[in-house]
């Protein structure tokens, strides 16, 4: 157990805490239920987690230049990497050619791709392993016309050597959008290998969901788990029903939320308490700009909240976070890290420090009664909170980002300042020259 409080009086708040052993648990979650299918971890949800997570997945999915340089930083192997994104250029493949020895696997999202892909990789003398994402109905890869003449295009050159099929429709899916989708897919793989008398290899995102606002007696962690195991049992029973396996020699799916919600949790500290209009009003150092839940509905929905009280005397980090919603409302009797706690609670609207009505992370959350100095913990931080949010709104100051790998917390981010970025005072590097 570790003194939380000493990691916040050290560090200050607010901060992402992300658990490294969460990581692997979700990882070798995963690998028992499906053990027969490739692990990629879209590194989109948590771009920070790209060297920590890069031995417990297959491959990971890089959409830009700077999410690929972010890898090529943390040490991965670039044959780990696959390329994907709608904006590809001559230049930014080129680069992934240079630093990854043409080693990476790449998507082809449109016709235009196809010829850039062929002539760098012609360029560089390199034969590149490709997959053609086909469209959901979205601007992402092709339809199924435009597909099949990618790879007649990709047989005939001598630069590319064609894998299979990506596909990906989106995040938060129900099991049986999952089931349909793969049972299409089943039926549109078989006609491909009897038209082009070959085996294709698929790339599938499942888009499973993440449990942020359960209900129930379970504690949030515990709720997050067992949802997790439902969906990934659903999962494994579709995978076996819709004999996927039989049509595409090898699978692999791809993650990114789902892996990475639980890793983490936010901290942030209660600045401002106030009653307005009969209305109790918790100000919070972050809001929207740092914490984002899919699904949130405005604030309508309760996460998962910890309540660490500061002036009281309970000072460990406990491994399961005992809070839950129920109803529209966290469940104060659950609480752990509110040391000296007494059963006096009240209902609050958590909102932010920016200048805006939309600034609301909770618009009805029942907690222990607040004070100035207080600190909350959100759990099922780990995907997109770091990066989705109006992070240069205001110019507040980025939150620093801790790592815990077992007993050892390190901080990797300190907190930053944006204002140089926004009044255009940042110091210009020679490349941005």
């Amino acid at each position: 157990m570790m003194n939380v409080k000493n990691i916040i009086e050290k560090y200050k708040t607010p901060f992402y805490l992300y658990d490294i052993s969460l990581l692997k648990e979700r990882t070798d979650l995963m690998r028992k239920y499906l053990p027969d299918i490739g692990l990629c971890f879209a590194m989109k949800a948590a771009p920070v987690l790209a060297g920590f997570i890069s031995d417990m997945v297959d491959r990971l999915e890089v959409c830009s230049p700077g999410e690929f340089e972010i890898c090529i930083r943390q040490g991965v192997k670039p044959e780990k990497l696959l390329i994907s994104g709608v904006n590809k250029t001559y230049e930014s493949i080129m680069r992934t050619l240079t630093l990854g020895e043409g080693k990476c696997i790449y998507t082809i999202e449109s016709e235009d791709q196809f010829r850039l892909l062929d002539r760098a990789a012609g360029d560089t003398g390199h034969i590149l392993k490709c997959y053609i994402r086909l469209s959901s109905g979205n601007q992402f890869g092709v339809d199924k016309v435009t597909l099949e003449k990618l790879i007649e295009s990709v047989n005939s050159s001598d630069n590319l050597n064609l894998a299979g099929i990506h596909f990906f429709s989106g995040t938060q899916k129900t099991l049986k959008r999952i089931s349909s989708e793969l049972s299409e897919l089943k039926t549109y793989g078989s006609e491909l290998r009897e038209k082009y008398n070959r085996d294709f290899c698929l790339e599938f995102g499942p888009g499973i969901g993440t449990d942020y606002f359960g209900s129930g007696e379970n504690d949030g962690r515990t709720a997050e788990i067992l949802h997790a195991e439902e969906q990934l049992d659903g999962l494994a029973k579709i995978v076996e029903e819709t004999g996927i396996g039989d049509i595409f020699k090898n699978i692999t799916f791809e993650y990114g939320r789902f892996i990475a919600a639980p890793a983490a949790k936010y901290y942030t500290g209660v600045a401002d308490i106030k009653s307005t209009f009969g209305t109790n009003y918790a100000i919070l150092e972050g809001g929207i700009h740092q914490l984002t839940y899919y699904g949130s509905m405005a604030g309508m929905k309760v996460p998962y909240i910890d309540v660490i009280k500061m002036s009281a005397n309970d000072d460990t980090l406990s491994d399961d976070v005992k809070t839950s919603s129920d109803s529209g409302s966290t469940k104060a009797d659950k609480l752990t890290q509110d040391s000296g706690s007494t059963d006096e609670t009240a209902e609050y609207v958590l909102a932010g420090s920016l200048c805006s009505v939309n600034d609301i992370l909770v618009r009805k959350a029942v907690l222990p009664e607040l004070k100035k100095g207080d600190v909350l913990s959100f759990d099922l931080a780990g995907a997109y909170a770091l990066t989705e949010g109006i992070a240069l709104f205001l110019s507040r100051d980025l939150p620093a980002i801790l790592i815990r790998d077992n007993d050892d917390i390190r901080i990797i981010r300190d907190h930053i300042e944006t204002n140089p970025i926004n009044d255009g005072s940042a110091v210009i590097t020679e490349k941005s020259l």
